[in-house]
């Protein structure tokens, strides 16, 4: 069966080469995960992707970090 996307990390597969995601719903959440967990510039080529939640993981929660949280999701 044909794949969306390599599924991340990397793992060989037999039947594929690598494993890969088979359902829509596989690949959004990883998409997903994706989005949140890099942090902008991470990647060469599209420096503005990512929202770098890291780097509120220590921050006191209010409303002014969820808003910003929110602002980096949405742009």
């Amino acid at each position: 069966m044909a794949g969306i996307s390599p599924k991340l990390p990397l793992t060989r597969d037999e039947f594929d080469g690598f494993t890969l995601t088979k359902t829509t719903l596989e690949a959004v959440k990883q998409n997903l995960k994706m989005l949140i967990l890099t942090s902008p510039g991470e990647r060469v080529m599209d420096p503005n992707f990512g929202v770098g939640i890291r780097r509120f993981f220590l921050e006191k929660a209010g409303p002014d970090i969820y808003g910003e949280i929110q602002a980096r999701i949405n742009k």
